[in-house]
């Protein structure tokens, strides 16, 4: 027989859970027509809180069906991953090309941006066959089928010996993000620093799940995550430009091999490639001075010690007498 709080956790997550469902199956239709760039941007952080919350509630729904669905998810989630990847980049030649870049550069970002091109609309099919995929197999259907929102003259009573859940999850959270500090002064650290920015979105995500029970004192907490998160985005985003532009460039010279004068055109997109690559090591230098001066603005302020504070389930019964 469920407990109750058992049930108060269950109808608490499934309220989380429904309401991610209803706003990834609202940006379907815009991903699939792409009609702006923002559909699939919207869908894929739904997908992605949907399986953050389905992780943390799994104890409390039926069956296996969270795990089920997680992984159900898992194949949309990056195949939205890739198109939006796709689209940042296409966004930042297209905003070389539309501003005063040399003449002699805007070969090479006219070729780049064909390619990119070309690789969205094949990161295009991957989303369509993933939808169809999730719609074939009926997880949306059952995940409504399934889970029941709570209704509307129901309000969700968490009292204070339940907070220790949410309390545990966001310190394991908080902990696994720290646990990477200690990589962050190596400006080369690039795949911890990646590590770290994955971690802190979970925590974000944890957070934000969990904050209408802390009486939104996690926002701050929130925001500043946000922040680094972006910070931390920018500087592996810098770090895949200048890893694959190489490559790129490789795979035009074999591209071009046996046709007419093939090394001319190579030698021609040349320094338009070689003007970003050096653009984007200069992205990244600033981008990682920012997050560590973001980062000694935290450590000065105590937002870590704070965020643990906040969080302790000894103050549960303040959040809740507040609520009354």
């Amino acid at each position: 027989m469920e407990t109750k709080d058992q049930i108060e956790i269950y109808r608490f997550g499934t309220a989380y859970i429904l309401e991610q469902i209803h706003q990834f199956e609202g940006e379907i239709d815009g991903a699939l027509k792409e009609k702006d760039i923002e559909y699939v941007h919207r869908m894929r952080v739904a997908s992605r809180r949907l399986r953050t919350a389905l992780n943390l509630f799994h104890l409390y729904l039926p069956d296996d069906t969270a795990q089920i669905w997680r992984r159900e998810f898992k194949g949309i989630t990056k195949a939205l991953g890739q198109a939006r990847d796709l689209d940042v980049q296409i966004q930042l030649v297209r905003g070389f090309l539309m501003g005063d870049v040399a003449r002699e550069y805007e070969y090479g970002y006219r070729c780049l941006l064909l390619r990119l091109k070309q690789n969205r609309k094949k990161a295009q099919e991957n989303v369509k066959s993933a939808i169809e995929i999730l719609q074939a197999k009926g997880t949306l259907n059952r995940i409504h089928t399934v889970l029941k929102m709570p209704g509307e003259d129901q309000d969700l009573n968490f009292p204070p010996y339940l907070y220790q859940a949410p309390s545990e999850s966001i310190q394991r959270g908080l902990e696994n993000f720290l646990s990477y500090q200690e990589f962050i002064y190596s400006p080369n650290n690039g795949d911890h620093l990646h590590a770290m920015r994955i971690a802190g979105k979970r925590l974000r995500y944890t957070m934000e799940i969990f904050a209408p029970l802390f009486q939104q004192r996690l926002l701050p907490f929130i925001e500043i995550m946000k922040e680094i998160q972006d910070q931390l985005g920018e500087i592996h985003d810098c770090d895949v430009w200048v890893v694959w532009l190489p490559e790129f460039i490789a795979l035009e010279q074999n591209r071009r091999q046996g046709h007419f004068s093939h090394a001319r055109r190579v030698k021609r997109l040349l320094p338009g490639i070689h003007h970003l690559i050096e653009d984007r090591k200069l992205a990244r230098q600033q981008a990682y001075h920012a997050f560590i001066e973001n980062w000694q603005k935290q450590k000065d302020e105590q937002t870590w010690e704070k965020l643990a504070e906040l969080i302790d389930p000894s103050l549960a019964i303040t959040y809740q007498n507040q609520t009354l």
